[in-house]
């Protein structure tokens, strides 16, 4: 033991005399360095380059100086009354007098009179705004910013293919609720820079789609006059269309169904696109696939979800539906063969007794995905109507600038203007018009009220009781008054 402490003792002093060493050695490099650093500081202090560069600046700064004394004297100079007086005289000649500056100033205020007069005569006079009520939203806080305003701009045709309508009915839809918390926004932002009728972020109009009639078209318009009964539905990125008035590209109107009203036609545009989109182009189904497939609607009582049920059923497709006690009634009359009340405690059981499903649509969004796929066959696919989070929304700074600059670039140059999977466009829309003129589809729509009354529209959608959709009528009928046209089930 004694041996092991003798041995550390002896490491220890190494070590101790190799750490002096080093100080030692680090404090004299130290000194030379800064001895060193001092010579050089020194040299070029007192060698010639320093003395010439400051002769240089000295120079410059004797320039400058002097050139602020001629500026200051030029100016002093020609700005003194008896040399302005001089040059005058020696300009107009010696008979210059007072009449004559009197003469000039006359002559002077009468041709800027005769010029003012005569511009303000060629100059077309401003278009006088018309004010509009619209069903808006002042901020993205969610369904309290929502409100009904008299003192809207109405727009107007600024382009070419610019259609003006006049709203007679539009419908709440859910998207709205979205939009309301800032869904698309980044997306709108940019686009309104484009659009001449938009004056500012907020107040936006909220609506995705509506019925009117024709009251003015661009020059570029050639599927549609003046006077004509039209319906249309816009993306979430567009202005929205619940206001008296709406001006929207040709590309999104067509003619709205012979065999229905206004009420009816209203409810239909946006909801049968989603709809139509979820079976023809995602689930590929069609008249001669069709009667193989057993086809569940989650939450069939959705505007979307009653007119997928009518579609399938039309198709032939075998069609079981989830919706609550309320609904049943009506969604079997839509076609739904087997009718599943979500109120039961088992639900999920009484589901999984049955075969399993080719396809599933789900219109209750991402928090029933889990339960719909339990549902499916392995080899059949869940289909979701509800429209996910725009990636835009959630960029910072760096990948909004990039998605932003390709934004400008695209619409502006390109033309670019299909920002979606789901395609809103006259197409579709006449597809849907020729299915409710033959009888295989037809609206569903819960309740019918006054564009004052949106709250509670808002209120009524965003419940567990809504069935279908929820209709403003702007034509000034009461909300009471009775439909003239059957065109609406409930």
């Amino acid at each position: 033991m004694d041996e092991v402490i003798f041995h550390l003792s002896q490491r220890l002093e190494s070590l101790q005399v190799i750490l002096h060493s080093a100080v030692q050695n680090g404090q004299r490099w130290a000194e030379q360095y800064v001895d060193k650093s001092y010579e050089l500081a020194l040299a070029v202090w007192n060698s010639e380059q320093r003395f010439l560069i400051q002769d240089v600046i000295n120079h410059k700064i004797s320039v400058t100086i002097e050139f602020g004394k001629n500026v200051s004297q030029t100016t002093l100079k020609y700005t003194n009354p008896t040399f302005l007086y001089v040059r005058l005289t020696q300009l107009v000649g010696p008979e210059f007098d007072q009449r004559v500056i009197m003469a000039g100033c006359v002559g002077l205020l009468l041709g800027t009179g005769i010029g003012i007069s005569v511009g303000l005569c060629l100059q077309s006079p401003p278009r006088p705004l018309s004010l509009m009520k619209a069903v808006t939203v002042t901020g993205f806080t969610g369904v309290d910013a929502v409100s009904f305003m008299e003192d809207v701009v109405m727009p107007t045709v600024c382009a070419p293919d610019d259609v003006l309508i006049q709203v007679k009915s539009g419908s709440v839809d859910p998207i709205d609720i979205k939009i309301c918390n800032g869904y698309a926004r980044v997306l709108r932002k940019q686009l309104n820079k484009y659009n001449l009728n938009v004056r500012g972020e907020l107040p936006l109009v909220l609506g995705r789609d509506m019925a009117g009639v024709v009251r003015d078209l661009g020059s570029g318009v050639t599927r549609l006059e003046v006077g004509d009964e039209v319906w249309c539905a816009v993306p979430p990125w567009l202005p929205g269309l619940l206001s008296e008035m709406v001006v929207v590209k040709e590309c999104f109107v067509s003619h709205k169904p012979r065999t229905l009203g206004f009420d009816g036609a209203a409810s239909l545009p946006y909801s049968g696109t989603v709809a139509w989109d979820a079976v023809a182009n995602k689930a590929k189904l069609t008249v001669h696939n069709a009667s193989s497939k057993r086809v569940l609607v989650h939450c069939a009582s959705t505007g979307v979800g009653c007119l997928i049920t009518q579609i399938c059923h039309n198709m032939g497709a075998h069609v079981s539906v989830t919706c609550l006690n309320r609904a049943a009634p009506v969604m079997a009359a839509l076609g739904a063969e087997t009718v599943f009340a979500l109120e039961t405690a088992d639900v999920e059981k009484q589901l999984l007794k049955e075969d399993r499903f080719d396809i599933v649509f789900n219109t209750a969004g991402s928090v029933a995905h889990q339960f719909c796929l339990r549902l499916c066959k392995h080899e059949g696919f869940v289909i979701t109507t509800i429209s996910s989070q725009l990636a835009s929304d959630t960029f910072g700074l760096c990948l909004g600038f990039i998605y932003t600059s390709w934004v400008r670039i695209t619409h502006s140059i390109f033309g670019y203007s299909n920002w979606s999977n789901c395609h809103l466009n006259y197409r579709v829309l006449d597809v849907i018009a020729n299915l409710v003129d033959t009888g295989r589809l037809q609206p569903v729509v819960d309740k019918i009220l006054q564009p004052h009354e949106v709250e509670r529209a808002f209120q009524h959608i965003d419940s567990a009781n809504a069935i279908g959709k929820t209709v403003l009528r702007f034509n000034g009928s009461s909300a009471t008054t009775p439909l003239v046209k059957p065109d609406v089930i409930l």
